[in-house]
């Protein structure tokens, strides 16, 4: 296999996760600031739903085939060279496992990996009795409560392992 189609190969793996990474953070701007500076709690227009989703995917594919000619290119330099560099075998596993690392610790942190915080199980908890708002005591006061709110009002507070327990 010629050198330029290993080193695509080489910068497509980690240059997946690294554009997928950078895309998501673009969307997140990009909607970020049109929430805050141009549309703000306002219906937001029909098009956004479909510009939005372009975005991100043409971020996504653009960087991505960016790094692989970027590799592609690299690889075709390197070919007058014998034999393969060990060292950029390892730069690219670990330029891999660094964004994949940081989206499941992402992941991890948001609750979609983790078991579910006490003021997520607490507002899911309310959400699902018809409440409109929870709280919990604070933390400082060691009471493990769930607190549900209606019109601004206490409406029921449920000791928070008898939600865990399903009780």
């Amino acid at each position: 296999m010629k050198k330029r189609y290993l080193y695509a190969l080489l910068f497509a793996v980690p240059g997946f996760f690294i554009s997928l990474v950078i895309s998501f953070a673009v969307f997140g701007v990009t909607a970020g600031f049109l929430w805050l500076y141009v549309f703000g709690d306002n219906p937001w227009p029909a098009v956004t739903e479909k510009v939005l989703p372009v975005l991100l995917a043409g971020t996504f594919l653009s960087l991505w085939v960016v790094l692989i000619a970027a590799g592609f290119n690299v690889g075709k330099r390197l070919e007058v060279e014998p034999g393969l560099n060990k060292q950029h075998l390892i730069i690219s596993a670990a330029l891999t496992l660094a964004p994949v690392l940081f989206i499941v610790l992402h992941q991890f942190s948001v609750g979609n990996l983790a078991p579910k915080t006490d003021s997520l199980l607490c507002s899911d908890f309310c959400r699902e009795k018809g409440y409109p708002a929870s709280g919990l005591p604070p933390k400082n006061t060691a009471v493990r409560e769930c607190i549900c709110y209606d019109s601004g009002q206490e409406a029921l507070r449920v000791p928070l392992d008898s939600i865990i327990s399903g009780n």
